[in-house]
């Protein structure tokens, strides 16, 4: 179970093509949230998907459900299921003429799991749309293609709640420190998507990550820009409505910068990873921090047990 649940990254290379950050995340919580469950939102339920985030392109395991995805040196794009036991070319072919966070595809728009495999890309990343969805429930022998209508960008993340009902977020800058962000949901398995609202009237900068707990309850994280964050906004009524989640941290974390990455959940249990950063000196990732919910994302609350730090306070 551990080999699963693991999601400690080195700064390296990765396999994918582009330079993963280092980020540290607990196995134990996690193991208690995810081990051996399915996830399921009162609808047909799916197993875990690996879950992505990002930060200025660098991609972040949240959540290794032992599944994964790759990038050859021809752009050709590929998943792996099991622990790489199953191993599949999926129809996308990247240029890689071009630069690796211009290339109409982000580590946040992959949601991989045995149950429903979800890429975004952007086949003109030239281009703000059309935006495309490439699905697949049976482990990649097949996929099928579907144009988001109304999505534009290069900046993705995904995730399903369950084999028909998921979301997905798509962004682009404009301007310095500044980007628009558009939520869809779809609830047909990603066959048709519809814009439910986004936070670009009070707030609009990159994300760093996205989730729902179910239709209506979503959360995007912001990099901090005007303060040390973690800048988390919510909706609980399907992007009708956006307001800032409340958070309170203890206040050693206030040497730090806080970025918060894909929260996970598992019915109404859920985790909110928040990736710490030194302020002073060359600005290295001290681990990461974790907000829990019981009850589906209504109500967070820091506990210092999940924490897992690199680099600890004096």
């Amino acid at each position: 179970m551990k080999h699963r649940i693991i999601s400690i990254l080195v700064a390296k290379k990765g396999r994918n093509g582009f330079g993963f950050r280092t980020v540290v995340l607990l196995i134990g919580t996690l193991g208690v949230l995810v081990a051996c469950t399915n996830l399921s939102n009162g609808s047909e339920s799916i197993k875990p998907g690996t879950i992505y985030s990002s930060i200025e392109g660098d991609p972040i395991v949240v959540y290794d459900a032992g599944n994964s995805y790759f990038i050859n040196a021809d752009g050709n794009v590929s998943v792996s299921y099991r622990n790489g036991a199953v191993t599949v070319t999926t129809p996308l072919k990247l240029d890689m003429t071009r630069k690796a966070w211009d290339r109409g595809i982000s580590a946040g728009g992959f949601f991989i799991s045995e149950d429903k495999t979800a890429i975004v890309y952007n086949p003109q990343p030239g281009k703000l749309s059309p935006i495309h969805v490439l699905i697949s429930d049976d482990m990649g022998k097949t996929w099928n293609d579907h144009i988001v209508q109304g999505a534009k960008g290069n900046e993705f993340f995904i995730g399903f709640m369950s084999k028909n009902e998921g979301w997905m977020i798509s962004g682009h800058p404009r301007g310095v420190g500044s980007a628009l962000n558009y939520v869809f949901q779809t609830s047909d398995g990603g066959k048709t998507w519809e814009e439910v609202g986004n936070p670009n009237d009070i707030y609009s900068e990159h994300l760093t990550g996205a989730g729902f707990s179910n239709k209506d309850i979503g959360f995007l994280g912001f990099r901090y820009y005007g303060d040390a964050g973690p800048e988390i906004y919510w909706t609980k009524d399907r992007g009708k409505s956006w307001g800032k989640l409340p958070i309170s941290l203890p206040q050693r974390f206030n040497d730090y910068y806080k970025t918060p990455l894909s929260p996970i959940f598992n019915g109404k249990e859920g985790l909110f990873p928040i990736l710490l950063t030194i302020k002073s000196g060359d600005g290295k990732d001290a681990g990461t921090i974790y907000l829990a919910s019981t009850d589906g994302g209504l109500t967070w609350g820091y506990d210092e047990k999940h924490d897992e730090l690199a680099i600890q306070n004096p």
